[in-house]
């Protein structure tokens, strides 16, 4: 059930809308939103293997720009544990209702570039983050990341499931 479209599309919105808004406040509610994600998968632990592996490497790009001073988290120099859960809930997209980017790479490319940096631009826009460069700046270094960042992401979110149902079949 998790893997329809709406129902993947409206959970990452959940997800989206109340770390942005909440922080750690809303650890708990988003945890359970990504439970039920994985429990109602129709190959929770294909799903759990994809969602914690490729969530941890972009907390490590993010962490890596908030160790370089493009994000900014009240007084920290990691980031919080909402943005991990954050990457999470987007992962969980990438084979359901994100799917129809796999295999567009140019399309992946130039959605991940704007959208992908949107995103940080409208959380920092609604006190999620602050941004230790310009808006601008900011954008341009975030867009030139998600170019590269959002196929790679689709191709392994892919790959990875793939791999496994081939060879457990």
């Amino acid at each position: 059930m998790s893997e329809r479209f709406w129902v993947n599309a409206i959970g990452f919105q959940l997800v989206w809308w109340l770390s942005i808004l909440y922080g750690n406040d809303a650890v708990i509610v988003v945890s359970f939103i990504l439970c039920l994600h994985l429990i109602f998968h129709s190959d929770p632990a294909l799903e759990t293997c994809i969602v914690f592996s490729l969530a941890a490497l972009g907390f490590v790009v993010d962490s890596v720009l908030t160790l370089y001073g493009v994000f900014e988290f009240d007084n920290s120099s990691f980031p919080p544990l909402w943005l991990l859960l954050l990457w999470m809930g987007f992962v969980a997209t990438l084979r359901h209702s994100l799917a129809f980017f796999n295999n567009r790479l140019l399309l992946s490319a130039l959605v991940g570039a704007i959208g992908g940096s949107s995103t940080y631009i409208a959380a920092a826009k609604l006190g999620a983050v602050s941004l230790g460069f310009s808006m601008v700046s900011s954008f341009l270094i975030l867009a030139a990341i998600w170019l590269l960042l959002f196929p790679f992401l689709m191709y392994f979110s892919h790959r990875l499931g793939a791999r496994y149902v081939r060879s457990n079949a």
